[in-house]
């Protein structure tokens, strides 16, 4: 398996690094079968270096134990870089406008429906919510239990994952489609706020949703993302 470069991950926590404030959220980034970059502890995505990056093992083992100390949310990157080997690239952000709608009781309809067609070719179809849980093996179970009954579910990986009361999961094969996801829901989460002030959303039907996803033209815009 090819080697990503370090800049990729470095380009991609600057990419989305507007939506963090007090150095919050965080990026990995495959490196072979069995290692994975993450940002350490403590250091920002304004200001991301490839020192403040620290190797580990799919299975969360640091293998730098020298280096800064891995982010308290390594596990979860661990286990989806483990059990999904199509992902290279995980990044974990709070926006401010979907946080907003995650602590809040319309989280289910951000969740389950769709508004307009960018959206539906960034972000999929519909999107995996995970309860609230504390940082580290807490949010490492419900990780496991809500995206494994996803994909068994729906049969597909999720572009999105929602994160009650606390942020946001976009994981991909690419750097470009992952930094993509992020933006587009915070895109969304800002129209869907505005269009619950203005009176109410109006969603599109499954039907239209459909036509959306499989449609030609849709597919290959998703395509240059890949």
């Amino acid at each position: 398996m090819t080697i990503l470069q370090t800049n990729e991950l470095l380009d991609l926590a600057h990419e989305i690094c507007d939506y963090t404030i007090c150095g919050e959220g965080n990026v990995s980034m495959r490196q072979g079968e069995n290692s994975f970059l993450i940002k350490a502890s403590g250091t920002s995505l304004h200001t991301l270096s490839e020192e403040d990056l620290t190797l580990c093992t799919i299975h969360g083992v640091q293998t730098e134990p020298l280096h800064k100390k891995p982010s308290i949310e390594t596990s979860f990157h661990a286990w989806i870089m483990k059990t999904f080997p199509e992902v290279n690239f995980i990044a974990h952000t709070h926006p401010p406008h979907t946080t907003k709608i995650l602590c809040s009781n319309q989280l289910y309809q951000f969740a389950n429906h769709r508004w307009f067609p960018d959206q539906i070719v960034r972000n999929g179809t519909k999107s995996c919510v995970v309860p609230y849980a504390p940082p580290g093996k807490p949010i490492l179970k419900l990780v496991e239990k809500h995206l494994s009954a996803f994909v068994d579910h729906e049969g597909f990986f999720p572009k999105l994952i929602l994160l009650q009361n606390h942020g946001i999961i976009t994981a991909s094969a690419s750097k470009k489609d992952c930094a993509a996801a992020t933006l587009m829901c915070e895109k969304s989460a800002d129209i869907f706020v505005g269009a619950k002030l203005l009176g109410g959303v109006k969603f599109l039907t499954r039907q239209e949703v459909a036509d959306v996803d499989t449609c030609p033209n849709e597919n290959y815009r998703r395509k240059m993302y890949q």
